[in-house]
């Protein structure tokens, strides 16, 4: 019996580490445990989108990216008629151009996560659907007709958003004058493999320092992660627990090693998807700072690479955002507000360990399962 095709538009080759990849494939893998066949797609949208690890540069070569996506893929059921990568000359490499345009022509829906993506082919499928994965900034976007955002999305019907409390009194997300479907990140727990977590283990986190400049909106200021951990930025000197960073951007290094930081190479750690498991592996815990944008309008955002912890039995200790109004708290996952909170966070942890471990795995699997919550947005936008 021949499956249903879904359409995944994604940006694994462009954003060759592990946590870029894991973020598609979760995705990936969510569908085809529901029963569809996924063709995979990427497409240049912008110069310089390509990231190279081996040189450390933003490129327009799509080299770097063909040959990451032809050795992952694979490994994850999308073979080479399965995937299409779209350069700036309008090559379409993998399944070529008249694969590609059949796919279309036979998928249920397309499923675009993040990066607003559009050429003229997509309409050949008549239902199409946009995650939102970074709430406020997405929407300010639109308002402001900044980039490609207004312009693609358009093109979508169907919106998602990681900003599960829109609409709620107390929420400053805005809407751009668009229906969106509240929805939250996913996780394959079946990709993650729960270890003992055995001796002393650091707390640990993958961030990035700052992605972009503050956005303004209706008078307000919304910023990145930088704003947010500064508050946190003496935290190692009111314990003896260990925390360890895998810090990407221009981050102050030296004053954060002064202050008792571990960093370690980013890079290193998000090379691979091995890499990636094995740094999680070594955790205690995650330390989840979330953006001041998604703190400062109570949107309700979760974080990606906390569902990885959680799925690989760590807890997750995690910036409130206003989740608590969808997801259960206090074991397993540990909101925290200021600092005070972290230090009870890990003095419980210290108490029953075991429990919030097992508990992190059992919050991924009903929680943030990919097929349970892909589903019910499937359902929810009337693709089946």
């Amino acid at each position: 019996m021949t499956k249903p095709i879904a359409i995944v538009v994604g940006f694994i080759g462009k954003l060759p580490v592990a946590g870029m990849a894991l973020y598609n494939l979760h995705y990936i893998s969510g569908l085809q445990v529901l029963g569809y066949d996924v063709h995979y797609v990427e497409r240049q949208n912008r110069p310089d989108e390509c990231y190279d690890p081996v040189a450390d540069v933003m490129t327009d070569d799509p080299r770097y990216a063909l040959s990451d996506l032809q050795s992952l893929l694979p490994r994850y059921g999308i073979t080479r008629e399965r995937f299409s990568f779209i350069d700036r000359e309008d090559r379409c490499h993998g399944s070529g151009w008249v694969a590609l345009r059949a796919a279309l022509d036979d998928a249920d829906f397309i499923l675009t996560l993040c990066d607003p993506t559009w050429f003229d082919e997509l309409e050949r499928c008549p239902r199409r659907g946009f995650v939102d994965g970074d709430p406020l900034f997405t929407q300010v976007a639109m308002l402001k007709d900044e980039g490609n955002m207004s312009a693609a999305l358009t093109r979508y019907d169907t919106l998602f958003t990681y900003g599960v409390r829109m609409g709620m009194a107390d929420c400053t997300l805005p809407t751009a004058g668009r229906k969106w479907i509240p929805t939250r990140p996913v996780v394959a727990s079946a990709l993650w493999n729960p270890t003992p977590a055995g001796g002393p283990l650091p707390v640990t986190t993958v961030m990035h320092w700052s992605a972009w400049s503050d956005v303004t909106y209706d008078g307000r200021v919304y910023g990145h992660k930088n704003r947010e951990f500064e508050r946190f930025i003496d935290l190692p000197h009111r314990t003896a627990q260990l925390f360890v960073l895998a810090l990407g951007g221009r981050a102050p290094r030296e004053r954060l090693r002064e202050r008792g930081w571990h960093l370690v190479d980013p890079l290193a750690t998000t090379r691979t998807i091995e890499a990636y498991r094995k740094f999680i592996a070594g955790s205690r815990a995650d330390f989840g700072i979330a953006k001041h944008a998604y703190v400062s309008s109570r949107c309700g955002w979760f974080s990606d690479r906390s569902t990885c912890y959680l799925a690989a039995g760590r807890p997750v200790l995690h910036q409130d955002t206003g989740f608590r109004d969808w997801l259960p708290t206090g074991v397993g996952v540990l909101p925290f507000a200021d600092i005070n909170d972290v230090l009870e966070a890990l003095a419980r942890l210290d108490v029953e360990y075991e429990r919030h471990a097992r508990v992190a795995r059992l919050i991924a699997e009903e929680h943030f399962e990919a097929a349970k919550v892909l589903g019910r947005m499937l359902d929810d936008a009337g693709f089946r």
